[in-house]
C-alpha cells in the first residue's frame, strides 16, 4: 500500500467536511509510518494538517504479541520525524489524549446503553 496522488487533499477534504466530522485517521500501521519519512515535504505537509485537526488523530499499534518493548515500540519510533514537528497539543493529542477521550466517552455510552437495553440480563 502506497500513497496516492493528492492523498493529503483527500484527507483534508474529509476533515473539514461535515459529513465525516465523526471520523477519526488511526496512524498505528508501520505501512503508514515508512511513507512519512519518504521526504522532508512529506513529514511537514502531514504535521500541518495534524496540527490543524489534532482531535482527529490518533496513534495506537497494530503489534500484536510482541516478544520485548523495542517490538512494541518499533512504529511509534518511526513516526519520530513527525512527533518532532507537530505542536506540543497536537502531539499529547495525537500520541495519547483522542485516545483516551474516545474510549473513555466510548465506555459510558456503552454502559447506558447496556443500562437501557440489558435489564434483568446481569448486574446492569
Amino acid at each position: 500500500m502506497r500513497p496516492v496522488k493528492d492523498q493529503m487533499v483527500m484527507v483534508e477534504d474529509i476533515l473539514k467536511g461535515p459529513a465525516f466530522s465523526y471520523g477519526y485517521f488511526d496512524i498505528s500501521w508501520d505501512e503508514v509510518a515508512k511513507y512519512l519519512d519518504s521526504t522532508p515535504e512529506t513529514a511537514a505537509r502531514v504535521a500541518a494538517v495534524m496540527n490543524q485537526h489534532p482531535d482527529r488523530f490518533l496513534f495506537g499499534t497494530d503489534e500484536v504479541a510482541p516478544t520485548d518493548q523495542a517490538k512494541y515500540l518499533r512504529v511509534y519510533y518511526m513516526y519520530d520525524p513527525l512527533w518532532k514537528l507537530l505542536s506540543k497539543d497536537a502531539s499529547e493529542k495525537i500520541r495519547k489524549g483522542n485516545y483516551q477521550r474516545i474510549f473513555n466517552q466510548a465506555r459510558i455510552k456503552v454502559r447506558a446503553w447496556e443500562k437501557t437495553h440489558m435489564k434483568g440480563s446481569g448486574p446492569y
